[in-house]
């Protein structure tokens, strides 16, 4: 009786928590500034480089706006460090280090890249650092991640190893001037090293008591003179020596943090004696009197308490970067967990820089019926959904409905030309649209479902009963549809941590298939004979391959792919199943090792070595031809080396698309149009969208709108002033907009492209804004109307030269005088190419 009336009192609680409690949930980090590196001449070139999600992003105008750099960058492993050449303004010349693919250098600004790794032994790379007198003596250091350092003489071309693997050196920095043979290193220990032969030789030259791991060493730019450098420690601080390396003090009044992850001098610390301070958990530090005192500076600065997340470990702040020219602009950069921050001011004041473009293309999917409708529908990383029914030539957002930009799939029902419906995923939701994706709708379990699964586990928690099934899905990645939908109704969906579900009703109701052993399904292909074989293939990030032939009821995994296949992680949309596979059993599977194919429906496998492509490259993407039983055509994309067809069902392999490769246009989604035999077309996606009309041999870029929502998904690239509210409704395009009703309060965006849209409201009750672009005044707009209308254009203005802008609305807090009210509304923004 006591079992059941707690039963019954869960039952309430339960309730009573669905209906008062919203959902909460954290994010996977992907804004970290894991590398941060300036340009010698920023005065000049105002050239930056970052590492974002293991990717290289260049960019030319301080940080504005962002180009992923692909070409020859082929690495598996993650990128760890960065080191550009002094004389970058003439040589053109950088290093970028890898943790397990060694060395590349590239000679044109980072535009293309190159392996330098002629005598390392071992290729997993910490540290990398550039003689200051590179130009002349071509310097180069590396240190790798498990001990050692190694030296070359000759840009790269060759190494040697001057500093045995003992020692773990994590902090390297050259002396210049008279002293411009000397170089410091300092290890994991709080050891410091010193070399006066340019790094041939080497001596213990001072152990750091009780300050752990060295993090940075900065010189003065007048070492010669001042025999001055700092050394930032992971437990003790910073030190600091004025008599070339005899003692070190510690300096650290009013520096409340003492775990120091890098340091920055100023280039005229002659004069101004000045050095910044970055810290794990606390910003930036100053000291304006040689590291005496310091004050902390952390307006504008953002944390994520995600960092301290076990599964992370990570610096909250992790490179300070100074502009050589900081005596005139003042300029400093803080890379760190929650993205990128610039000061103009010498650190007083930061601003938070987009780094995390809404441009990203994560679906990619083309009408059943494109041949007589030419509709294409993209998601993307931030800016929502897209479709088009001329092949590109005009575009429409379809946010209605949807919680959240941050999507990852898309997909048109089989049956599209009949029921116009469509698919699309974020995190935790899977919406489906009835109407070619003009609105949402969210599908959620059932009230009594979440209800009796949430109370079963309760109940299973005291008791000791088993668990209910989880029915919520969390971090969809993939939807793949049955073939049959028409009659089965059936859909699939691959998630992170998660497993599969499988829903047998459209998408209403999911039910959890497999756990995929905690791993991420980042692939799901159907048999196109599903409704009488029932066979579904998943790649698993980092186990594998899996195979069911009972329609997900029961997976097995594919054990002979080749042990180092096995190993490999497979990624995104890695998997491709021929048209025909009822008849031929072919299976393309595309890892960090290259690309195998079976014809025995997985039972064994072979390499397809691809000497085009390089045999063992990294295959992001396959796509193959809709007719492949008659043309044998299968297209792959290769990390840093491009495009690759093949028409003889993988014997050998062409390169394809050459100029996109040339413009560092990385493409990971390619889809065949579904009357590939007669048109010829081919879609492949990346931060752009481009198209082939002749096999592949030739690509054409795609311009599109790019949406900035009112409040974007982790990252506000609107930036506000005043007091802002947010009004939310299934109409507004991501449910919210903004508004305010006070004067003088302001809303900008910092955008790059020829052209702006406000996309607003009206009613009878809002008022009159001013517009401006680039502090120029436009004009008024009234947002006054009789009836209610939403996702308007209030204001767009075309015509501007491609670059940099901004847009500000300012509230007037005046109306029209037949409205009742002086709100204004914002729900987006709409960027032209």
């Amino acid at each position: 009786m006591i079992k059941k009336a707690l039963f019954i009192v869960f039952q309430l609680i339960i309730v009573f928590l669905i209906f008062n409690v919203s959902d909460t949930f954290a994010h996977s980090p992907h804004d970290v500034i894991s590398i941060l590196e300036i340009s010698p001449s920023y005065d000049q070139d105002e050239t930056l480089f970052i590492v974002i999600l293991n990717k290289l992003l260049k960019s030319t105008d301080g940080g504005f706006s962002w180009k992923e750099i692909v070409r020859g960058l082929d690495n598996e492993s993650m990128l760890s460090s960065i080191a550009v050449s002094p004389s970058f303004q003439f040589d053109k010349t950088l290093f970028i280090s890898s943790r397990g693919d060694g060395i590349y250098k590239s000679q044109d600004g980072g535009s293309s890249w190159f392996k330098v790794n002629n005598g390392l032994g071992n290729l997993n790379i910490r540290l990398l650092a550039v003689s200051p007198d590179y130009r002349s003596d071509e310097i180069v250091l590396a240190a790798g991640t498990k001990g050692g350092l190694c030296k070359s003489k000759n840009g790269g071309k060759s190494w040697h190893q001057v500093i045995d693997n003992s020692i773990k050196v994590t902090a390297i920095a050259y002396f210049s001037g008279l002293k411009k043979d000397h170089i410091l290193v300092g290890d994991l220990k709080g050891i410091l090293y010193v070399s006066t032969d340019s790094g041939e030789s080497w001596r213990k030259h001072f152990q750091i008591p009780d300050g752990g791991a060295v993090t940075s060493i900065t010189v003065s730019p007048n070492v010669s003179s001042d025999n001055t450098y700092f050394v930032g420690t992971e437990k003790g601080g910073v030190l600091k020596t004025v008599d070339c390396c005899a003692s070190h003090v510690a300096l650290n009044n009013g520096l409340t943090a003492k775990h120091i992850t890098s340091l920055a001098i100023s280039p005229d610390y002659e004069t101004d004696s000045t050095i910044f301070a970055g810290a794990w958990y606390e910003a930036v530090f100053r000291s304006d009197d040689g590291g005496k005192t310091w004050k902390k500076y952390s307006t504008g600065v953002t944390t994520d308490r995600q960092a301290d997340d076990p599964r992370f470990k990570s610096p909250h702040f992790r490179d300070l970067r100074i502009s050589k020219t900081f005596g005139k602009d003042r300029t400093i950069f803080l890379g760190g967990f929650d993205g990128l921050f610039k000061s103009t001011d010498g650190g007083n004041v930061w601003t938070q820089m987009e780094t995390l473009s809404p441009k990203p293309i994560v679906g990619l999917t083309l009408s059943p019926g494109y041949r007589n409708d030419s509709t294409v529908a993209i998601a993307t990383f931030f800016g929502g959904a897209y479709i088009t029914d001329d092949q590109g030539t005009t575009w429409e957002v379809i946010n209605k409905g949807l919680k959240s930009s941050r999507l990852s799939d898309i997909a048109f029902s089989p049956n599209f030309s009949s029921d116009n419906s469509m698919f699309t995923i974020s995190n935790f939701a899977f919406y489906r649209s009835t109407d070619r994706g003009n609105k949402w709708d969210r599908i959620k379990p059932s009230l009594h479902k979440r209800i009796r699964s949430i109370v079963c586990k309760l109940y299973g928690k005291f008791f000791g009963k088993p668990k209910a099934p989880r029915e919520r899905i969390t971090f969809p990645l993939v939807i793949a549809i049955s073939p049959d939908f028409v009659s089965d109704s059936t859909i699939y969906l691959g998630t992170r941590y998660k497993g599969a579900f499988r829903s047998v009703d459209g998408g209403v109701n999911w039910t959890p298939i497999w756990n995929a052993n905690g791993g991420w399904i980042s692939s799901l292909v159907i048999s196109p004979d599903f409704s009488s074989d029932r066979t579904i293939y998943a790649g698993v990030l980092a186990q594998g391959i899996y195979k069911t032939v009972d329609g997900g009821d029961t997976w097995h995994p594919i054990k002979n792919l080749t042990t180092f296949a096995e190993r490999h992680q497979l990624y995104s949309g890695r998997l491709a199943i021929s048209p025909n596979y009822g008849k031929d059993k072919i299976v393309f599977a595309g890892t960090a090792e290259g690309l195998f194919r079976t014809r025995d429906g997985g039972k064994s496998w072979q390499k397809l070595e691809g000497l085009a492509y390089g045999g063992n490259g990294l295959i992001r993407g396959i796509a193959i031809s809709p007719n492949f039983d008659n043309d044998e055509t299968l297209i792959i994309s290769v990390k840093g080396r491009g495009l690759f067809k093949t028409i003889d069902g993988g014997a050998t392999f062409a390169e394809i698309g050459h100029d996109l490769i040339t413009n560092n246009h990385s493409v990971r989604l390619l889809r065949f149009s579904p009357a590939y035999s007669i048109d010829n077309t081919i879609y492949g996606a990346g931060e752009e969208l481009f198209h082939s009309t002749d096999g592949g041999n030739t690509w054409k870029l795609i311009p599109r709108p790019i949406r900035y929502e009112n409040k974007q998904h982790k990252q506000d690239v609107v930036h506000y002033r005043g007091n802002w509210e947010v009004l939310k409704d299934d109409d507004f395009s991501v449910t919210s907009v903004s508004h305010s009703n006070l004067a003088h309060n302001k809303a900008i965006l910092n955008f790059v492209g020829t052209g702006v849209s406000w996309i607003g409201t009206e009613s009878n009750d809002q008022g009159i804004a001013k517009v401006y672009i680039d502090g120029d005044f436009k004009g008024y707009v009234d947002q006054f109307s009789d009836t209610r209308n939403v996702t308007v254009r209030s204001y767009s203005i075309t015509g501007l030269d491609y670059g940099p802008h901004t847009v500000m609305i300012e509230v007037t807090n005046t109306k029209n005088p037949e409205s009742s009210g002086y709100r204004i509304e914002i729900d987006a923004f709409d960027v032209a190419p």
